[in-house]
């Protein structure tokens, strides 16, 4: 008997579902039992009966005999001790080879795979085209093509000498090929100790840029380089990216960085310029560049530095658009403002190098500088203010709130502009007292700039930027004769409401007058000033009026009179003018006299004057 076990690797067929359909069983019943009259429930049961039966003979017939291969196995199953209940199941046993099978097909499809990729990278080093065609995914992505090379030697087995020869040269190459690994090793060696250096000195300068206490951050477009942010998280959003700079390592180890800003080329800086007639009076000083100096420090702040003269310039030029209006000009890469009598302030962008190489000994230098470190303050301060707004959440809106400018030029041009209007209102008002005085009569001026912030106690700096960047006043007070006080506030700021230099005046005397008198408002040097004169007229009017009871005032006017005869009816008259104090008079009907004072000292005094008339 054939005990060879024949295994098929397909699976079980399905029972065919049209043998147990009706339309198939019934005409089986039909040619099997004949119509279905003659098939009844007893028959069938009978038939069945009657089959089990002789199965149940036919069994006991073959054990009694003991015969045939069933006898042979039984008797080997009770010799093994097995029974028929642990007898496997030849469908289970069917199973386990058939995967046993295909783990063997496999591990062979493997070794064919393994073999196809070796023969490919083999072959890419002649023929890489077609290699990479049946090369697997997996070994092109480890390997790269035509690492692997053969060569074919013919070699005969030698005999006698020649055999000992060809020892000799195999050992000649392994010595060579040995030597050349030990080179290659010491090599590599020496060169991993110097990038191991180049290392630790790139590293030792990232942890020194790090205590410095500027923040490393990885570089988006560059994921393997670190950078450093030395911007200013309060700047515009243009101007955010250019405070990013890449950590290079050098071929000696040092760190340098590389600015993605700007560059390492532009080193603009802000220069203010003061301009008096056509004239350059005051240049300002850049600050000190410290780029070729060693130190990754040093070239940090130095990038830092051109970043805050830029953002700088940007800022001023988009606040002198929105101040034309008030005679800021934006003209040939320049801001332009003026400041009365011929004066102008020019702020532009210049090459550092080249502002530092300008031999400058001008006048006004102090005031150039004053300026550029002025502005240099406003943007810190304008940088704190942003970090302060930030911190609380915006106010929910439909559209978002406008980006205004900072407020940089504008208190720059208030302080000036305020100093300028205070100097020539002290000028002016001074030579009216000059006139005064001349003519032996009291009068004085006394100004206090600034006074309502420079009085206050400013402990901090910002206070201080704070209480600058606001209104302005100085005042002045002003003693004209007969006892008049003219107290002058002199106001300015770069915006609503004044928008420019106002003179409020109170008035106080003791004349007949007073009625007239109160605060009054002027928005110009010659609105107070020819107020001024008017009261320094009516101040005389009272000092002769109150000292010498014959003259009397005519109408609160400026005219006087004093009674007397026909012939003897005297005529006074008090002007004031720019340049000059005089007194006009006529007695009875003759021509009018008249007597003026300049401010010179030796002139006549005015009592001793209307004593002659």
């Amino acid at each position: 008997m054939n005990d060879e076990l024949l295994l098929s690797l397909a699976s079980w067929p399905d029972s065919d579902p049209r043998a147990t359909s009706l339309s198939s069983l019934i005409p089986r019943i039909q040619s099997e039992r004949g119509p279905f009259k003659n098939v009844s429930e007893e028959g069938l049961q009978e038939e069945i009966a009657a089959a089990e039966k002789q199965k149940q003979d036919q069994k006991d017939g073959e054990g009694g005999d003991g015969d045939g291969p069933n006898a042979s196995r039984d008797d080997d199953d009770q010799a093994n001790g097995i029974t028929d209940e642990q007898q496997p199941n030849p469908r289970e046993t069917l199973g386990l080879k058939r995967q046993e099978l295909i783990k063997l097909v496999e591990q062979a499809q493997f070794e064919a795979m393994y073999a196809l990729d070796f023969v490919s990278l083999l072959l890419s080093n002649v023929r890489p085209a077609h290699a990479d065609a049946s090369m697997s995914r997996h070994l092109k992505d480890n390997v790269p093509s035509g690492t692997l090379g053969a060569e074919s030697i013919r070699f005969k087995d030698p005999g006698g000498s020649a055999k000992s020869d060809y020892d000799t040269i195999s050992k000649g190459w392994r010595s060579e090929a040995l030597a050349q690994s030990a080179s290659s090793l010491l090599a590599a060696a020496s060169r991993l100790a110097q990038e191991s250096e180049r290392e630790e000195m790139y590293w030792e300068d990232v942890l020194d840029v790090k205590r410095e206490g500027w923040a490393i951050c990885r570089i988006q477009r560059e994921s393997q380089s670190l950078g450093v942010r030395f911007g200013f998280s309060e700047a515009g959003a243009d101007e955010k990216y250019r405070g990013l700079g890449v950590l290079r390592k050098g071929s000696d180890g040092t760190i340098t960085m590389q600015d993605l800003g700007q560059g390492n080329t532009n080193r603009n800086a802000v220069r203010v310029r003061i301009s008096r007639n056509g004239k350059i009076t005051g240049v300002s000083k850049p600050f000190a560049d410290e780029s070729q100096t060693s130190g990754i420090t040093s070239m940090i702040r130095t990038a830092r530095n051109y970043a805050y003269e830029h953002e700088l310039f940007l800022e001023i030029a988009r606040e002198a658009r929105a101040l034309a209006n008030l005679g800021f000009r934006n003209t040939d890469e320049a801001i332009t403002f003026e400041l009365g009598h011929g004066a102008s302030v020019i702020i532009d962008m210049m090459n550092n190098a080249d502002i530092s190489s300008e031999a400058s000994s001008t006048t006004e230098d102090y005031l150039a500088q004053g300026i550029s470190m002025a502005l240099h303050l406003l943007l810190s301060h304008a940088h704190r203010q942003n970090l302060k707004r930030r911190r609380l959440p915006p106010p929910m809106l439909n559209r978002p709130l406008p980006s205004l400018p900072l407020i940089l030029l504008r208190p720059i041009a208030s302080h000036l502009r305020h100093k300028d209007n205070t100097d020539e209102f002290k000028s002016l008002t001074g030579s009216l007292c000059r006139y005064a005085k001349s003519a032996a009569l009291k009068s004085h001026i006394s100004l206090e700039r600034c006074h309502n912030f420079l009085s206050k106690d400013l402990d901090t700096v910002e206070a201080t930027i704070d209480s600058l960047v606001g209104f302005l006043e100085s005042k002045a007070t002003i003693v004209f004769p007969g006892t008049w006080k003219v107290i002058v506030l002199i106001q300015t700021l770069l915006g609503p409401s004044i928008f420019g230099t106002r003179f409020v005046v109170q008035t106080a005397h003791d004349g007949s007058c007073a009625t007239l008198m109160g605060n009054n408002v002027f928005t110009s040097q010659a609105e107070v000033q020819r107020y001024l004169r008017w009261c320094l007229e009516r101040s005389i009017v009272n000092h002769i009026q109150t000292s010498n009871n014959e003259w009397s005032q005519i109408a609160m006017s400026n005219e006087m009179t004093q009674k007397g005869e026909r012939s003897q009816y005297k005529r006074l008259r008090v002007e004031v003018e720019a340049d000059f104090l005089t007194v006009c008079w006529t007695v009875g009907s003759g021509q009018e006299e008249q007597y003026k004072w300049e401010g010179e000292d030796g002139s006549e005094n005015l009592d001793v004057l209307l004593k002659s008339i």
